[in-house]
C-alpha cells in the first residue's frame, strides 16, 4: 500500500532526514584526520572542509531555487542517489587532491536535496523541530558509527548505505502537483527580504564553526580524553534532539533571539573554563542554544514568502558559507592568538549581529525594511 498522506510524507520525511544526516556525520567525524594521513596541513585540511562547504552552497541555493519551478521530489530522490555514489566515491581517495574534489562532490550532492527536503516538510504541514531533530539524532547516529567502525572505508561505504536507504524511503513520498503556473523565484529578494535574520544568523555560525575546528583540541588541554571529547559532543547533540522537539510551540522570533543569546554565553563560558568537566553544563546550553537558533531562523526565512525551496536555499547557503570560511578564521586566530582567543572572536561577532536583532525584536519581523 503506498502512503499519500500528510502523515505518511512527514514520517517519510524525518525518516531521509534521520538517514542522511547519520550519513552525513559517519563521513565527516574523521575527515580532518583522513586529511592529515594524506599529508594535509593544518591549512589544507581547512582547504578541504571549504571545498566541501562551498560546493554545498552554490548547490543548495540553486536546486533550491530550481525545486520552487519543478517540484521537490525530483531533487530530493536525485541528490539522494546521488549523495550515495559520492559518499562511495571517497573509498577512492587515494591523494590529497582527490580527496579535495570527492569532498566537493559530496558537498554538491547533498545540496541538491537538503533544501528541497526542507520545504517539502514545510509544505506537508510538519513540524520544522521535529523534523530538525531526526537530524540531530542521525548526528547521534553517525557519532557513534564512527566510534564503533573507525575505518575510513567502513565508514565511507556505510554512509553510500544510508543515503541509498533515503532514497528508497523517497521513492514512496508524494507530491501535490499545482495546475496554476509558477512565478521564477529570485533568490536575490528573498535574501534581501531577509537580510537581517541572515546577517546575524550567518555571524553566528562563522563563530560558531571558527570554534569547532579546534574545540577538541581545547578540550584535550582542558584535561579531556578522547571518550570524554566524544561524550561531550554527544551531550550537545542530545539535548539538540530534545530542544527541537518542542521548540516550534514558541514564537519563531523569540526562540531565534534566545539562541543567539545563548551562543554568546556559551562561547564565552568557554573562553573561562579550566577544566573540561565545567564545560559539560555548557554543552547543554549549546544543544538548546542550536536548536534555537536554526529552527527560530529557519522558520523565520520559510514563513517570509512563497518561495520555499529558494528560502531554504538561502539558508543552506549561509550555514554552508559560514561552514567553509569559519574553519580558516578559526585555524589562523588559533595559530596567532591561542584557542581562547578564537571563543572570544566567537562571542563577539554573535553579538554584532545580535544587537541589531534585538532592536528590532518588537517590529512585525526581523527583517531590515
Amino acid at each position: 500500500m503506498i502512503l499519500n498522506t500528510e502523515n505518511a510524507a512527514r514520517l517519510q520525511s524525518n525518516l531521509v532526514n534521520f538517514f542522511l544526516y547519520c550519513a552525513i556525520m559517519s563521513s565527516h567525524m574523521f575527515i580532518p584526520l583522513f586529511s592529515t594521513e594524506l599529508g594535509a596541513s593544518s591549512l589544507q585540511v581547512g582547504l578541504v572542509g571549504a571545498a566541501f562547504g562551498f560546493a554545498y552552497l552554490f548547490s543548495s541555493l540553486f536546486f533550491g531555487w530550481k525545486s520552487d519551478l519543478l517540484g521537490r521530489l525530483l531533487f530530493i530522490r536525485f541528490g539522494l542517489a546521488a549523495s550515495s555514489i559520492a559518499f562511495l566515491a571517497q573509498t577512492l581517495s587515494f591523494s590529497l587532491v582527490t580527496l579535495f574534489v570527492i569532498r566537493a562532490l559530496v558537498g554538491f550532492s547533498l545540496g541538491i536535496s537538503t533544501a528541497a527536503l526542507t520545504a517539502y516538510i514545510y509544505e506537508s504541514k510538519g513540524d520544522m523541530g521535529k523534523f530538525s531533530s531526526f537530524g540531530s539524532l542521525g548526528w547521534i547516529g553517525g557519532a557513534a558509527a564512527a566510534a564503533i567502525l573507525t575505518t575510513y572505508n567502513t565508514l565511507f561505504i556505510f554512509s553510500a548505505l544510508l543515503s541509498f536507504v533515503a532514497f528508497l524511503v523517497s521513492l514512496f513520498m508524494r507530491e501535490k502537483t499545482s495546475p496554476e503556473p509558477k512565478n521564477i523565484p529570485r533568490p536575490l529578494i528573498v535574501i534581501r527580504r531577509n537580510r537581517g535574520v541572515l546577517f546575524a544568523f550567518f555571524l553566528r555560525h562563522l563563530g560558531a564553526t571558527a570554534t569547532w575546528i579546534i574545540l577538541p583540541l581545547f578540550f584535550a588541554t582542558l584535561g579531556a580524553s578522547k571518550t570524554w571529547i566524544g561524550l561531550l559532543w554527544i551531550i550537545n547533540f542530545i539535548f539538540q534532539f530534545i530542544a527541537m522537539r518542542f521548540v516550534e510551540r514558541f514564537s519563531e522570533k523569540t526562540v531565534f533571539l534566545i539562541g543567539q543569546v545563548l551562543s554568546v554565553v556559551v562561547f564565552l563560558g568557554y573562553a573561562v573554563s579550566n577544566y573540561y568537566l565545567q564545560v559539560i553544563p555548557l554543552q547543554v546550553l549549546l544543544g538548546f542554544s542550536w536548536a534555537f537558533l536554526y529552527v527560530g531562523s529557519l522558520l523565520i526565512v520559510l514563513r517570509s514568502g512563497e518561495e520555499k525551496g529558494t528560502a531554504s536555499g538561502v539558508f543552506f547557503s549561509a550555514i554552508n558559507l559560514s561552514g567553509a570560511v569559519g574553519p580558516l578564521l578559526g585555524g589562523v586566530i588559533s595559530q596567532f592568538f591561542g584557542y581562547r582567543a578564537v571563543m572570544l572572536f566567537a562571542a563577539a561577532i554573535t553579538l554584532v549581529g545580535l544587537l541589531p536583532a534585538l532592536g528590532r525584536v518588537r517590529g512585525s519581523s526581523l527583517e531590515n525594511k
